[in-house]
């Protein structure tokens, strides 16, 4: 709840405290459907502030999702295998259902370009981690498996559980342990596929 008064903070200490409270509105509502008074309503402090700190709406949506990218990203990273990396993205965004959606939807063509422009720089940041992953399973140097169809496996795999994500946090089922066995499986599979060697000519 919005204090009454604004407490005097330093300028970074007020700029991370709005992409907190940013963060909170936003998983409960998509950006598309928030206006900067609701934002600064939120936050306990006048429009005039909020444009300060964030020129834009835009301005201020990017600095929300690049600091649930760092967040998810440093829980994922506290997991010890594969399982526990899984588990800990599902928790994330069981936690932000109706934030996720919304980023999903905000990569198609109608979105703030600058929202996607940094929605893409994530998306490549991840394919990028998953092509290690798919280096360590496999037991073989990152310039080895490194190739065009896995890099095309690996985005093939990040739609398919897009769609599956979504569809579970509409749906409220199956269970969070039965969507990690079926993300787990396909991912497993997928990069195996993409990075077996190829069969030798006969």
């Amino acid at each position: 709840m919005p204090s009454s008064k604004t407490t005097r903070l330093a300028p970074d200490e007020r700029r991370d405290q709005l992409v907190r409270r940013g963060l909170e509105l936003l998983s409960a509502t998509p950006h598309d459907q928030v206006s900067i008074e609701a934002i600064a309503r939120a936050a306990g402090i006048s429009k005039g502030l909020l444009y300060h700190y964030f020129p834009t709406k835009a301005d201020f949506v990017i600095a929300v999702l690049r600091h649930s990218y760092d967040e998810l990203t440093a829980r994922m990273e506290q997991a010890t295998d594969l399982d526990g990396t899984l588990d800990a993205f599902l928790g994330y965004v069981e936690e932000r259902a109706t934030g996720f959606v919304a980023v999903l939807n905000a990569r198609t063509a109608a979105a703030e370009p600058a929202i996607r422009v940094v929605l893409e720089e994530q998306r490549t940041a991840r394919v990028a981690g998953m092509v290690d992953l798919a280096a360590l399973l496999a037991g073989r140097p990152r310039e080895q498996v490194e190739s065009p169809l896995l890099t095309l496996a690996i985005e093939g795999w990040m739609g398919f559980c897009d769609s599956v994500v979504s569809g579970w946090l509409e749906r409220g089922e199956p269970s969070r342990a039965d969507v990690l066995r079926l993300l787990r499986e396909n991912l497993l599979a997928t990069l195996a596929t993409a990075t077996r060697a190829p069969a030798p000519a006969v």
